[in-house]
């Protein structure tokens, strides 16, 4: 930096000797050299501290931000566990509907395989009876509290520029919310499933392991002469280290920025209360009491090649990074991916890539394009999530395939 200002300091005295009139040559000096070479010194400045931020700026990998998600019943709920927190924190809260002044859902989670589950939804509807021995025609639709949640949390990896890894809801994907029209308190009703009663619970709760928190103004920087914009820090050195962190979305904060052991949160505000951000907790404890059932995660081995990939939002130009990608993902006692092939038409029966409903449509329809077919074989005793891992891999490279409309046959 040093040796191009002295350059262009040098060429203003040169030049500055061509000048005859002395006047002019005193005017001209006092105009270039203390007045336009501060301003090169400034530019340069600006430029060397742009460097350094994007010098300190790092990657964050993929499994910091593994999602893990399990289901309890709602007694053994543990608030003091300090790694699964309810994926809904109103299901947990004791205040009355009258003082929230918002009705709760009623919320019935299914136990059963995928295929009762598939006959659960096509039924639709069911009975209910009153306390005067009235019908109610009851009718299920997923469970909109958990379905928003998810939703949400991708507008969080959107906000904060890090790229989204489909969320394994094969768990979320069993609550559904049973109404009636006009609406009646489910809790009076005795509600009859038929066939399916055996499969209900209605004690259930959804837990994954993402902590929400806020955090308080406690100082800021002021990167502008101007002062029209702040630095905010969050500092991560008083949280553990095994942990990935994120900003809530934030009108606020116009940029978020990650370094080592901090976030800068760029913004117009000089000071805030209350911010929102949230934890993902690497290292999730299943020992209290009742914390029985199974851990189900997107978490992944992280390599160099299948970042960068994903960085630069590559599409797959291969069947090796394809298989890669499945074998990537850690915990997967269920299938195994066997081979794909590309055709015109649906192999049936099969199975859609569903996990990402929130994504809406795309700019090519799904139904013009040509279908590549991802083959599962079953693998090892674990049979209750082997449909849903297949929709969650095919949701996955659905991500990365552009071309095709991909889905999965299991055998």
């Amino acid at each position: 930096m040093m040796e191009r200002i002295a350059d262009i300091q040098q060429h203003i005295r040169k030049r500055l000797s061509e000048i005859d009139d002395l006047k002019e040559r005193k005017a001209a000096r006092e105009l270039l050299l203390e007045g336009l070479l501060p301003v090169f010194h400034l530019m340069e400045q600006r430029y060397l501290d742009l460097e350094h931020q994007i010098r300190r700026e790092i990657e964050i990998p993929n499994e910091k931000y593994a999602v893990y998600m399990t289901v309890i019943r709602k007694e053994d709920y543990d608030p003091i566990n300090g790694t699964l927190y309810p994926v809904s924190s109103e299901r947990t809260e004791q205040k009355k509907e009258r003082e929230t002044q918002k009705k709760r859902p009623y919320l019935i989670y299914f136990s059963g395989n995928f295929s009762d589950r598939t006959a659960f939804e096509e039924t639709g509807e069911f009975q209910g009876l009153d306390e005067k021995g009235t019908s109610h025609a009851v009718k299920i639709r997923r469970a909109e509290c958990y379905q928003q949640a998810l939703s949400d949390l991708y507008q969080m990896f959107v906000y904060n520029r890090i790229g989204w890894t489909t969320v394994n809801t094969a768990y979320m994907d069993r609550f559904y919310e049973v109404y009636t029209e006009p609406e009646t308190q489910m809790d009076r009703l005795n509600l009859d499933f038929g066939k399916f009663n055996h499969q209900i619970q209605n004690d259930m709760l959804l837990l994954w392991n993402i902590e929400q928190f806020t955090f308080q103004c406690t100082k800021f920087m002021v990167p502008c002469i101007d002062e029209k914009y702040y630095e905010h820090e969050l500092d991560l050195n008083s949280y553990d280290s095994d942990s990935g962190y994120m900003i809530g979305v934030n009108e606020d904060v116009l940029k978020v920025r990650y370094e080592k052991d901090k976030i800068i949160l760029t913004s117009l505000q000089e000071s805030f209360r209350d911010w929102n951000a949230c934890r993902f907790i690497g290292k999730v404890d299943t020992s209290s009491q009742g914390y029985t059932y199974e851990l189900l995660s997107n978490a992944r081995t992280s390599s160099f090649f299948q970042d960068y990939r994903e960085h630069q939002q590559a599409p797959f130009n291969s069947r090796t990074e394809l298989f890669a990608l499945v074998q990537s993902f850690q915990n997967n006692p269920y299938v195994h991916l066997e081979r794909c092939e590309v055709s015109e038409q649906k192999p049936q029966p099969y199975l859609e890539g569903d996990m990402n409903p929130f994504l809406g449509t795309t700019v090519f329809p799904m139904e013009t394009r040509k279908i590549l077919a991802l083959y599962f074989r079953k693998k090892g005793n674990g049979m209750d999530f082997c449909e849903d891992m297949v929709r969650f891999f095919v949701s996955q490279i659905q991500l990365s395939v552009r071309e095709y409309k991909c889905v999965g046959i299991l055998s």
